[in-house]
């Protein structure tokens, strides 16, 4: 899997949301996408996703340069105003909804089977504004991930809550090596902070993704008799 965007830009109604950006991830990569805060950062992750059509440039996803298949398979977290959860509502309900849209069982029962299996009943009943920041990326891009068809993640500006910029690139390693492609956008601060080098908005040369090795499977344990239990 290759998602590839070639020279993209988005205009904004006084000015350009967007200069012209080229960024490509594939699936065990991760790829971090500096930028000024602002919406260059949600024209960036929705461009990227098919949902805005850009001004100039493509993207395309294994070649092809359908809205409707970039929608399915590349999704974004946490996007300001746009994926993110309304902050006033509980933990449970967000959860409820997320897993809606995945397809899976988003009773009250379920709900609560899910965080228990995520650490997180403990949260159920707070309002989501109050989730350590850790535990909120965390658990937004798990409900993300839980959709059928994810090949590609955008986290879009954890940063913007605080924290800990390691936690977060923690967990886009950890998504890496579950096979996704991620692109985090974040603000140069923090790529200085992770000391990694990162794809910056607009421009079109970029530095290599960070290529994160595959989970290694697990091998079968095979119970071995006791060896005086077999000559007896």
């Amino acid at each position: 899997m290759e998602l590839e965007a070639t020279g993209i830009s988005v205009r904004g109604p006084h000015a350009p949301m967007l200069l012209a950006t080229s960024v490509s991830v594939a699936d065990h990569q991760v790829v971090l996408l500096t930028g000024y805060p602002g919406p260059g950062h949600v024209a960036a992750a929705l461009g990227l996703s098919g949902r805005l059509k850009s001004d100039t440039g493509r993207v395309r996803l294994d070649g092809s340069t359908d809205p409707a298949v970039l929608r399915r398979r590349v999704a974004v977290v946490d996007a300001p105003g746009i994926t993110e959860p309304d902050d006033a509502l509980p933990v449970q309900t967000v959860v409820g909804e997320e897993l809606a849209i995945a397809g899976r069982k988003a009773g009250r029962k379920a709900v609560l089977e899910w965080l228990n299996e995520h650490d997180a009943a403990e949260h159920a009943d707070k309002r989501f504004e109050h989730l350590p920041v850790a535990v909120r990326t965390r658990l937004l891009t798990e409900l993300t991930i839980a959709r059928p068809d994810v090949q590609v993640v955008i986290l879009c500006m954890p940063d913007r809550h605080g924290g800990d910029p390691h936690e977060w690139f923690e967990l886009g390693r950890g998504l890496a090596a579950q096979g996704y492609g991620v692109i985090i956008t974040c603000a140069d601060a923090s790529a200085r902070l992770l000391d990694i080098k990162a794809a910056r908005m607009g421009e079109t040369d970029q530095p290599d993704p960070v290529q994160v090795a595959p989970i290694a499977p697990v091998e079968p344990v095979i119970a071995i008799e006791d060896e005086e239990e077999t000559e007896a």
